[in-house]
């Protein structure tokens, strides 16, 4: 990844600055994103001069950031890749890699390090005179809709004001590359609707993986997609772990040589998943604001960078939190035992309470209007947001983001105004969610729905892990070893998980993220993070 600016190109590896910013580079500023017109809304950005790191409420571009002292006084070091700020002497915390076995993400702006952030969407980070301090910006509606109007004039077919925005940001995504690239295509709506609006510069690319019931989505592919074969990159991935993260075995989006075998490596990758969940799904939004969310909002410094321990960035669970259904109440024979999952001890609960916050809304979401109960279009935003406050790839994870189309500033803003209007609405057939008829009005005609969810595709790859990693009797007797004595695993649960092959593949997607926790963070799992 490059950053660019009028100044300066400058690659996307760490950098460092005086928090007075009368050190470092002289450089101007450095801003960092695939949109090209639309301002800091969509883009990250650093500013030696003035001692300033910021990332736009809707930029996809992470920058991750420690502050140290140095010789000539307190430094922040800043990157686009986590893996320049971390190296590799990085102290993993304790409560990430429980979060992960528990199959929770790590919210912003934590990360798998202690003292290693990531600059949450819509947060300025400004070190002047020597002193630390998060900023939070504020998301306007409004303003996001009033730009969309701006740009797409004002249709009133609400097909025509999607196909404008999503025009206007595949031209802004390819912009910077000649004017083509490559649309990942698994036989989805989102797919379908972005190859419709731009079939001449977008080619497809589809992976293919030797998976039982994923190998069927071959024969469902347009004419013309080009099918990559990633099962052997899986397979190595299942084999050595060369990942660090529990779901990262997952081809898509390609990693890099499965796109230098495309010829595709240097152009931008789209993706239509994000579009779905845009104008099709409804955000979840459980959980509950701890103290470390609170810090942001109210712009306070994070005790880390003034030599704290970490833990004082986080309360305890408050006392009318859900009980963990791990709880120490239950013997070991009661059906809980039974549930995915059911092996791992109230200990991982305890360690990752400090990673609860990650199951509320943003906190650039708007506050729901008094008068009305509800801000139309704020699902919208937040399934958005989530997609962009994904956890960040592990140090050494070099795979490549799709371009999230559906976070351009015109689209989100096309889909506020449809909102706003009562066109975008999620309706349920036979309990079941039924795709906004918006997206199936943009497609061509003919097309072949996708067989297999994201959600139940996950839960393949899981199974077909597992069967690979843990065939043999000595594959699970193995890892059985790695957490014997762990304060995270009931030993006793986690046996009679692994002896049973049914309950084996029902515990699948548990037990990828043990195996990856193990491999990746033996030392880790064997003392719960205690020293």
């Amino acid at each position: 990844m490059a950053a660019t600016s009028d100044a300066a190109t400058v690659p996307g590896t760490a950098a460092d600055y005086g928090v007075a910013g009368d050190r470092g580079r002289s450089a101007g500023p450095v801003v960092v994103g695939p949109f090209a017109s639309v301002g800091r809304l969509a883009q990250t950005w650093a500013d030696p001069a003035t001692g300033t790191l910021g990332r736009g409420p809707l930029s996809q571009t992470r920058l991750f950031y420690a502050v140290a002292d140095g010789p000539d006084g307190r430094v922040v070091r800043f990157s686009t890749d986590l893996a320049d700020v971390a190296g590799t002497g990085s102290v993993p915390w304790a409560a990430a890699v429980a979060a992960a076995l528990a199959g929770q993400p790590v919210p912003m702006p934590l990360t798998p390090y202690e003292g290693i952030f990531q600059l949450a969407c819509g947060t300025t980070l400004s070190t002047p005179g020597g002193r630390e301090r998060l900023t939070l910006d504020e998301f306007d509606l409004a303003d996001l809709a009033d730009q969309a109007r701006r740009i797409l004039g004002r249709p009133t077919d609400p097909r025509e004001l999607v196909r404008r925005a999503l025009q206007h940001a595949v031209d802004e995504a390819l912009a910077a590359a000649g004017g083509c690239g490559v649309l990942g295509d698994g036989g989805g709506l989102g797919a379908a609707a972005l190859a419709a609006v731009d079939p001449a510069r977008l080619r497809r690319l589809h992976v293919h993986l030797d998976v039982p019931v994923l190998d069927r989505r071959r024969g469902r592919l347009p004419a013309g997609a080009e099918v990559v074969d990633g099962t052997e990159h899986w397979r190595r991935a299942c084999d050595d772990y060369v990942v660090d993260a529990a779901d990262a075995g997952d081809p898509w989006p390609p990693a890099p040589e499965l796109l230098r075998s495309a010829g595709d490596e240097a152009v931008p990758l789209l993706s239509g998943a994000g579009l779905v969940r845009l104008l099709t799904g409804v955000a979840d939004t459980p959980g509950r604001l701890c103290t470390g969310w609170r810090q942001l909002t109210m712009a306070a410094p994070f005790p880390t960078l003034f030599g704290r321990p970490w833990w004082r960035a986080w309360s305890p669970p408050r006392g009318d939190a859900p009980a963990s259904p791990y709880d120490h109440a239950h013997p070991p024979d009661d059906a809980e035992a039974l549930l995915p999952g059911g092996w791992i001890s109230p200990v991982v609960a305890e360690a990752g309470g400090a990673v609860t916050s990650a199951q509320t809304a943003s906190h650039l979401l708007p506050l729901v209007d008094d008068t009305t109960g509800a801000v139309p279009g704020a699902e919208a935003l937040h399934a958005v947001l989530d997609i962009l406050e994904r956890p960040p790839p592990a140090p050494g994870n070099r795979r490549i983001d799709p371009v999230l189309v559906c976070a351009h500033p015109v689209v989100l803003g096309a889909a506020v105004l449809l909102a706003r209007h009562g066109r975008l609405q999620v309706r349920r057939r036979d309990g079941h969610f039924q795709a906004a008829p918006l997206l199936h009005d943009l497609v061509p005609p003919g097309r072949r729905p996708g067989d297999v969810t994201p959600d139940e595709r996950d839960g393949l790859l899981a199974a077909a892990f597992v069967t690979r990693r843990l065939v043999t009797p000595a594959q699970r007797a193995a890892l059985l070893a790695q957490a014997d004595g762990s304060p995270w695993i009931v030993h006793d649960r986690l046996h009679a998980a692994l002896t049973d092959p049914m309950r084996m593949l029902a515990d699948a997607r548990a037990l990828r993220r043990l195996c990856v926790a193990a491999a990746c963070h033996p030392d880790l799992l064997a003392t719960g993070g205690r020293s």
